[in-house]
Order: C-alpha cells, then structure tokens, then sequence
C-alpha cells in the first residue's frame, strides 16, 4: 500500500494519475493472463534494465510509470506488483468516487438494462465501470458484483436454494 500511495501522490502532483490507472489496470490484466511474465522477471540473469523494460512493454507506458518501474525494480519488489496495482487501482477509484461493478448475464445485456443497472448503482454521483460478463450457466436472471456486494439474482442460485430446501424438508420425513 506505501507504494501505490506514494505513486498516487507523485501521478496526481505530475497530473498523470488518471494515465497511471491505465497502465495499472494493463498491468493487472497482464500479470493475471500471462503467468510467465512473473517467472521471467524472477530469473536472476536478467538484468535491472531488461526488467523495466519488459515491465514498461506491457502497457501503454509513460515517463512516470518507467520512472516508478524502476524503483520497483531497483528494490526488488516486483513480486509485489500485483497486490501494488491493486492497491493503486483502489485508491483511486476511491479517490475518484469510481464503482467497479461485474454484471454477469445468460446472455449479453441490452443497452436499456445496463443503463438501469448503472443508475441504480450510481447514486451519490459515483462514477460505474461496468464490466459484462456472459456465463450461459446461471440459466437466466444475474449476478451483479461490486468491490463490497454481491447480488446473485440467477435463475441457478434459486434452482439450488429449492433444492436445498426439498432436501432439508426430506430429511424431516425420513
């Protein structure tokens, strides 16, 4: 958390904080889907340079993340780039007044229902980035995710909430 508040501080003073939240978002994206960038980056014959810049390869970079990178790098924290990114990612929607929401569907969600769904969840005039799931599994109905809530209204949580209950009505019987 030191990390990602002292970047904060140094983006906003620079006036790149909202470029820097890109480039953590790239950058959380990145260390998720490709696992072997983490174990190039723990291999000891690489060098300080090289970690920079294979670190600055995987976003769209500016001078305030290289400059970051390479202290990072410098104090060889890069195992920490993920909780690092992360921490910066939520420090600044909250900064921000920014919800990040995961609405999962059946099938994709009409314009009209995601416009619902956003104003529902942006009152006190936060800000929603939406990101749309489609899992065909939950049957119908959604799942709806924040940081802090999650609102699963699928057709396959009531399925199993009934099956649940039939059996707990079963095992009185026998």
């Amino acid at each position: 958390m030191r990390y990602a508040k002292a970047l904060y501080a140094y983006a906003k003073e620079q006036e790149m904080d909202g470029a820097i939240y890109s480039n953590m978002l790239q950058l959380m994206h990145t260390l998720q889907h490709v696992k072997q960038l983490g174990e190039v980056l723990a291999t000891p014959s690489l060098s300080a340079d090289e970690r920079v810049s294979l670190l600055c390869s995987a976003v769209d970079n500016s001078p305030v993340y290289e400059r970051f990178m390479r202290l990072v790098v410098s104090r060889e924290r890069e195992p920490l780039l993920p909780f690092i990114a992360h921490c910066y990612v939520s420090l600044y929607r909250k900064k921000k007044n920014i919800i990040a929401m995961r609405f999962t569907t059946a099938q994709p969600a009409s314009d009209a229902v995601r416009e619902k769904v956003i104003a529902a969840a942006s009152r006190d005039g936060a800000e929603v980035e939406m990101h749309d799931v489609v899992e065909p599994d939950i049957i119908g109905g959604f799942i709806c995710e924040t940081e802090t809530h999650r609102l699963d209204a699928s057709v396959r949580r009531q399925l199993r909430d009934i099956e649940i209950e039939l059996v707990k009505q079963n095992k009185k019987l026998v």
